[in-house]
């Protein structure tokens, strides 16, 4: 709940400036997805959030992004198998910390290239992150995309297991995020 906060108050701190440019825009859930991806010696696997939610600060003068938010339930992830999903939210503390959580204002941009840096929240635990992105901008559309990898005994996780073998540390988090403009 702490970390939606700070959020909201990035974004309400934002909203206040005098610029006409800046806008709030949420990506399109349709088009945009959110998958980690975990491996372990006898299978690997995805799982995809189907009920993320990115919201962006757009200079449409500029054609930058100015600060982002992005939050998703820990409950939202689907991997395909319900078994692996529940164990997921008992491994996470799901009723503890729902939500895992990413805001950054300080994004520098090179043509297409784009660097967050901004504050991750996972398992209770946030920690400065920098995410390396490509944008691809059209008449209509905006989209984001990239991924990162964290380790999640970082944020206090500890590996799942299956037969007694643990799975590997990292979690690898892939994002395409998909804004009308």
């Amino acid at each position: 709940m702490k970390n939606l906060l700070v959020i909201l108050l990035i974004f309400s701190s934002i909203a206040n400036t005098q610029a006409q440019d800046k806008k709030k825009i949420e990506a399109d859930k349709k088009s945009s997805t959110l998958v980690y991806s975990m491996k372990h010696p006898m299978h690997d696997w995805d799982a995809k959030s189907k009920d993320s939610k990115c919201i962006i600060v757009y200079n449409s003068g500029t054609q930058k992004i100015e600060a982002v938010a992005v939050i998703a339930p820990v409950k939202s992830f689907d991997s395909g198998n319900s078994n692996r999903d529940s164990h997921t939210i008992e491994v996470l503390e799901a009723l503890k910390y729902p939500n895992i959580t990413f805001s950054g204002a300080n994004i520098q941009e090179d043509g297409n290239n784009i660097t967050i840096k901004g504050n991750l929240t996972f398992h209770g635990v946030t920690k400065p992150l920098e995410l390396k992105a490509k944008k691809t901008v059209s008449k209509s559309t905006l989209k984001v995309e990239g991924d990162f990898e964290i380790n999640m005994e970082d944020y206090g996780v500890e590996p799942p297991g299956l037969m007694g073998i643990k799975a590997n540390k990292e979690i690898n988090l892939k994002y395409s995020m998909v804004f009308s403009l």
